[in-house]
């Protein structure tokens, strides 16, 4: 320093701790010169509370979870123990719906520092304002944190996927945790018509319940679904559902017998899921199957409406005959019937009495798919058929048959037999033929 000159110093006040009581951190300082003499000063220091370490402000959908690091410094040369104290400055009150937790306490090195792991969750919106103090268990010296939570509407919770084939069920649950002493009631909606769940769910208090609800599907695809529970004191729990329906799978066959010429109905029946009267276009992938084309069906509840239809087996070939029979509805989905049909060679057929000077008519349809022509034979001359050349596919012609007596002595009666055979074409390989057996008698014969 020059003669005669004034310098500054500059004096730095950092308390460890705070005063109180009106007492003041007490301290002094003293300037000694070259000639002996010195200048002494008295400081006085007061520490008030501090001030808060960092504000924190959060935005979460409700029902997450949040985890935030404080960082807890040590002042001092030594090691402390804080203990934490967590408090809800707002809402005034509050409820198990809402939460703070962490460890109780942490220790933190001389003049180093810790991250201490906070965690939040709140069932509900609103706003939360939190105050979290580390607090030296011997001192009391302490340091505080100000977080603040923006709790907004609930996202989904999970996702769920389920997979099933049509008209089968895939079940599933859901969780639900109540953290309240007293029970709550929770509503389910779904706007999948194809998930069945409880309307009202009651959770009792500081429980967990699980909700179930099952899947099946009416329609082959894939699709998604928003399941949602709600209550007052809980708020909305989301859930978003991955749906996929496999095609249907065969229904048990059904089977016909029958010869050629004749035919076999057997009836059907099937569930109909729909909760809607439902109309069922109706087909067949073989012509020997025939089916109407419409099929209604009253609505079903959860466990469905029996339905029935019948399908005529007519083969118009030998042997085995295999076929499918859909029924679908665009509601209601489809249903696969496989069909399994049996045809033998005509029986003989008979005997027709016929009166002596008189006829009857036969009637035999033609029962291949294009029009054929037939040849009529009758083994007795008493009897006479009138032929026809030709009959239409899937048409029936009235065979007229004749019957005169011999003018002999016989009392009897007569017999005779008819055949009708097809020729060979392409619609079958093999002729067939059809015999029907014939009685002719006179009056006082009779």
């Amino acid at each position: 320093m020059e003669p005669f000159q004034n310098k500054t110093c500059k004096i730095t006040y950092k308390p460890l701790t705070m005063t109180a009581d009106k007492k003041k951190h007490l301290g002094s300082v003293f300037f000694s010169f070259p000639d002996g003499s010195g200048m002494l000063y008295t400081l006085q220091g007061t520490a008030e509370p501090p001030k808060a370490e960092d504000t924190f402000l959060h935005e979460l959908p409700a029902k997450t979870h949040h985890t935030l690091m404080l960082p807890v410094h040590n002042w001092l040369s030594k090691q402390q123990r804080f203990r934490v104290l967590m408090e809800i400055l707002k809402p005034d009150k509050t409820d198990a719906t809402m939460s703070l937790k962490g460890l109780e306490y942490i220790d933190v090195p001389a003049l180093t520092k810790r991250d201490y792991k906070m965690s939040f969750f709140a069932y509900k919106e609103g706003h939360f304002n939190t105050k979290v103090t580390f607090s030296n268990v011997t001192s009391g010296e302490y340091l505080f944190y100000l977080v603040t939570y923006k709790v907004t509407s609930p996202g989904v919770l999970s996702e769920i996927k389920l997979e099933t084939a049509v008209r089968r069920t895939a079940l599933a649950t859901v969780e639900v945790e109540k953290p309240l002493t007293t029970a709550t009631c929770l509503s389910t909606e779904c706007n999948c018509p194809d998930i069945s769940a409880p309307t009202q769910h009651t959770v009792p208090g500081q429980s967990k319940s699980s909700l179930s609800f099952e899947y099946k599907p009416l329609r082959a695809g894939r699709s998604t679904a928003r399941l949602t529970l709600s209550s007052n004191d809980l708020g909305y729990f989301h859930y978003d559902l991955v749906l996929k329906a496999l095609p249907p799978p065969p229904e048990k066959t059904v089977h016909f017998n029958t010869c050629l010429g004749s035919s076999h109905s057997v009836p059907i029946k099937f569930i109909n899921y729909s909760h809607f009267k439902t109309e069922y276009s109706c087909k067949t992938d073989c012509p020997d199957f025939i089916v109407e084309e419409k099929v209604g069906a009253s609505p079903g509840s959860h466990a469905g409406s029996e339905a029935s239809m019948e399908v005529c087996f007519e083969p118009h070939q030998l042997g085995e005959v295999r076929g499918q029979l859909s029924l679908a509805s665009g509601i209601g989905g489809e249903y696969i019937f496989p069909l399994h049909g049996i045809c033998h060679s005509p029986k003989p057929q008979g005997p027709f009495s016929i009166k002596a000077g008189r006829n009857i008519t036969i009637p035999f349809k033609n029962v291949f798919l294009q029009t054929t022509a037939f040849s009529f034979q009758v083994d007795n001359p008493c009897f006479t058929v009138k032929e026809v050349d030709t009959i239409v596919s899937k048409k029936t012609y009235n065979i007229l048959i004749s019957f005169s007596a011999t003018s002999r002595g016989s009392a009897g009666p007569w017999f005779g037999k008819l055949t009708i055979s097809s020729q060979r074409s392409e619609g079958h390989s093999k002729p067939c033929s059809w015999v029907y057996y014939l009685r002719g008698y006179r009056p006082e014969s009779s």
